[in-house]
């Protein structure tokens, strides 16, 4: 049945012409995303939800790592995104993949005229059979995809630090395996997200593995 779901969701979320769009392969994933890579050849999950895609790097990590694996992507590829992509010229993160100024001002100039969703399926060409690009905001967009019959056996969040993500998550599909990102993020705040996943995981009875940004959620 989740083939067949996915397979609607392909023809209903059509991929933008990509001709003329460069494609920018980034990511700001933290590390420690060799945990969800181990769960992908140990469990050789068929179907995943991606919450929160940006441009498309990790999605394509994952179906790298599986031949066999497919994924919706939940993000609404929003231009709040171009705004935030001028931020990253001159910070680490951008100068560690792209080095050089002048390349780091045209991937932020690029993503303002190509557009944040344009530009992520771009970088996701090639897996135009294996992905759905789901325009729409989550957690509100979930519950869609579950009556379309889409079932996931393995879920990764990369969106806000609030628990309602996960809380619609296991309330829709509590087989699925549980796993995100975002686990170091903001010392200031005490960690938000590690707050968040860790009073989840004592609610629900599971326990909780860590390494740098990566956590997964594994029942005993």
């Amino acid at each position: 049945m989740t083939e067949t779901a996915f397979q609607k969701l392909r023809e209903e979320n059509p991929w933008p012409n990509p001709e003329g769009i460069r494609a920018w392969d980034y990511s700001l994933g933290g590390g420690g995303r060799e945990l969800i890579d181990e769960i992908i050849r140990t469990d050789k999950p068929k179907f995943m939800l991606e919450i929160g895609c940006f441009l498309g790097a990790s999605a394509k990590r994952w179906m790298n790592v599986s031949e066999e694996l497919k994924i919706v992507g939940v993000d609404p590829w929003s231009d709040w995104l171009i705004d935030q992509c001028k931020k990253y010229v001159g910070r680490p993160n951008l100068t560690r993949a792209y080095p050089d100024i002048k390349v780091q001002e045209q991937f932020a100039s690029d993503i303002e005229t190509q557009g944040p969703f344009a530009t992520a399926m771009a970088n996701l060409k090639g897996y135009e059979q294996r992905f759905v690009p789901y325009r729409a905001y989550s957690p509100e967009a979930l519950p869609s995809l579950k009556e379309k019959g889409f079932e996931p056996d393995l879920i990764y969040i990369d969106s806000t630090k609030k628990p309602d993500d996960l809380d619609v998550c296991i309330e829709l599909w509590p087989n699925a395996r549980i796993t995100g990102d975002d686990w170091h993020w903001n010392r200031t705040k005490g960690y938000p997200m590690r707050q968040t996943v860790n009073a989840f995981a004592e609610k629900h009875g599971f326990k909780v593995e860590a390494d740098w940004a990566t956590w997964v959620l594994t029942r005993p």
